[in-house]
């Protein structure tokens, strides 16, 4: 049985300095949150990062692994794919194997999550107006993650 999972930014948080940095994480079940509940990163990388490991699980073969990795380095989350429509989550801290756990999830729950979050993102970077080589590089890859057609010949 797969468990729910999405993807949480806090748009208020948002900040640009030389990267776009800002609160996100995974709430796992309603009630578990990974890395924590307010876990702040450099956003526009780190969801460029995933949205190809993403692209490249759905159109990998079942057993193939990806990561979904943080800037910080310690926290990351193994991605492998266990059918056509599932995944398996391990959520890891490097520094303590004990708080790791796993879970399987529909690969089009977490699709449509991060594809969803990242959007709102781009609004609010358009709203301010703010202007990278990482922001164009990241509104490319939301494009082609929204236009990308999965699972070749079957869109599922």
């Amino acid at each position: 049985m797969e468990q729910h999972i999405s993807l949480n930014v806090d748009l208020a948080s948002l900040e640009m300095n030389r990267s776009i940095t800002g609160t996100i994480y995974f709430i796992i079940d309603y009630h578990r949150y990974f890395p924590s509940e307010g876990w702040d990163d450099f956003l526009v990388i780190i969801l460029s990062w995933w949205i190809k490991s993403i692209r490249g699980v759905d159109i990998s073969r079942i057993g193939t692994n990806y990561k979904l990795g943080f800037m910080a380095g310690t926290p990351e989350i193994f991605l492998k794919k266990i059918s056509e429509n599932q995944v398996e989550m391990n959520f890891r801290f490097e520094d303590n194997l004990d708080d790791s756990f796993k879970g399987r999830f529909l690969l089009k729950e977490l699709k449509d999550s991060v594809l969803s979050v990242s959007k709102k993102v781009i609004r609010e970077l358009d709203r301010n107006q703010w202007v990278t080589e990482d922001i164009d590089e990241f509104k490319a890859l939301v494009l082609s993650l929204e236009r990308y057609p999965f699972k070749r010949g079957k869109n599922k």
